[in-house]
């Protein structure tokens, strides 16, 4: 199974795979409890240096490299309202950008440079930065993500640039591909974006006024070691992570960390829509989950572990455009679980998408998911959640490096929304919870708890 492909947020700008230094003192603010090794053979270690930058590292011996995981919260939530897509922008410019004696770099050319998997994530509450290294690379890609964190460059042709590309982006989202149509503009229509309002969320008007001068505040106050959290993860036998770590990032200055507050308020509507040169009509249905701080939410993660693969059982595989039938994303988007049901070709009304959804719920929630099946979900999946690494996962993380990456993505973003101890908390009530997987199907059915958005074919 690849746990993170059926559940996850089509990201923004990615090319992963799923696949020197000189040694200082290190400056700490305080050693946390000695490193842990568990159980699966990986060893897992946490600190704090001085200037506020959050450390979390993951020894898996054997590991093909290491997945070098860069977080921040600072995503969109975070953009003052008339700016839509400046987080997308400051994390273009920060990625990209040259930084002292670190040149600066295209996405066309992160393949070569990072042959084993890069990202570039800019979400709602977080923007997350991976660069997978070779054991060779790690000193020197530790070296560069430093550089720019300390602070890059940035011209008004780069700015030019980085706009043009964060435009296209958004057009290619809301009106390129119908597939991925149906992806964003659900989530923008269940925040009560208006048609009119997606075209302003395609086009970015705001961006114009920012001139270069004004992007390096804004970078400061996003990307500083106090809003930061760095993960490495693959094998790091023989490296003194602690003197590396401290070497190339102890000495930037900090900053402060932005507020982990970003709250997103959703609303069920219906939209239908035709579309250009679409030959069928295809649909989504969104449906809002219950609070993250809601005690009973992670039987509501196993409710849609076993919900959604139930539904692409009946269902069938996806024709184009589509390319899922079901998408959770419990890190970047706990708030919405995304359905696409088949339609009769002559579906013209919304509603008949949430009764084809109705109607699977009725078959599912007949269906005895027994204790077996369902400690086995968990154990499956538990490792997602920080839980030890069971042996078939760890097989594939000592052949496939984009593995990793899932791993420090999910640490980097634990870290930083809500917390290491809230998620561990998730952990055990994930495990602990005996709650039938069909408990929350009134919930789904309930018509304020979903978004449906139909596209149909243009005559």
């Amino acid at each position: 199974m690849d746990p993170g492909a059926p559940l996850s947020r089509p990201p923004r700008r990615t090319a992963l795979a799923f696949g020197l230094f000189a040694l200082i003192n290190v400056l700490l603010a305080g050693t946390a409890a000695a490193a842990e090794t568990r159980r699966d053979s990986t060893v897992a270690d946490a600190w704090r240096l001085a200037n506020g930058l959050e450390v979390r590292t993951l020894h898996v011996p054997h590991a093909p490299g290491v997945s070098v995981t860069l977080g921040f919260r600072a995503g969109s939530g975070y953009d003052p309202a008339g700016r839509e897509g400046l987080s997308e922008l400051l994390a273009e410019l920060q990625f990209t950008g040259p930084a002292g004696d670190v040149p600066e770099r295209t996405r066309a050319e992160m393949a070569s440079l990072r042959p084993l998997g890069w990202e570039s994530r800019a979400g709602t509450r977080l923007v997350r930065f991976t660069e997978i290294a070779s054991s060779a690379q790690l000193a020197g890609v530790l070296q560069q993500v430093a550089r720019r964190l300390a602070g890059v460059q940035v011209t008004d042709a780069s700015l030019k640039a980085a706009v043009g590309l964060v435009r296209r982006d958004a057009g290619q989202r809301l009106f390129g591909d119908p597939g991925d149509a149906l992806y964003w503009r659900a989530e923008l229509i269940a925040r009560g974006v208006s048609d009119e309002q997606l075209v302003r969320y395609a086009s970015l008007p705001g961006l114009d006024a920012l001139k270069a001068k004004d992007i390096p505040p804004l970078l400061k106050q996003r990307y500083n070691p106090g809003n930061a959290t760095l993960a490495l993860v693959g094998d790091l036998a023989g490296v003194d992570v602690h003197a590396l770590v401290g070497s190339v990032f102890a000495g930037i200055p900090t900053g402060s960390a932005m507020p982990d507050t970003v709250q997103i308020r959703l609303h069920g509507a219906k939209r239908a829509t035709s579309w250009k040169d679409l030959s069928a009509p295809v649909g989504v249905i969104a449906i809002e989950s219950p609070a993250l701080s809601d005690t009973l939410h992670p039987a509501f993660y196993l409710s849609m572990l076993i919900t959604g693969p139930g539904m692409v059982t009946t269902w069938g595989p996806p024709s184009p455009p589509l390319v899922s039938r079901f998408q959770y994303s419990l890190y970047d988007e706990p708030e919405l679980v995304r359905f696409y049901p088949p339609l009769p070709q002559n579906t013209t009304d919304p509603d008949q998408i949430s009764t084809v959804l109705f109607g699977q719920l009725l078959v599912l929630g007949g269906q005895i998911a027994n204790s077996s099946t369902l400690d086995g979900v968990r154990r499956s999946v538990a490792w997602l959640l920080g839980g030890e690494i069971p042996r078939e996962i760890m097989t594939r993380l000592r052949a496939d490096p984009g593995a990793l990456a899932t791993i420090s993505n999910g640490m980097v973003t634990r870290a930083l929304y809500l917390g290491d101890g809230y998620w561990a908390d998730y952990l055990r009530r994930f495990r602990e919870l005996r709650i039938g997987h069909n408990y929350f199907y009134e919930w789904m059915a309930d018509a304020k708890h979903q978004t449906t958005l139909l596209l149909t074919p243009t005559h």
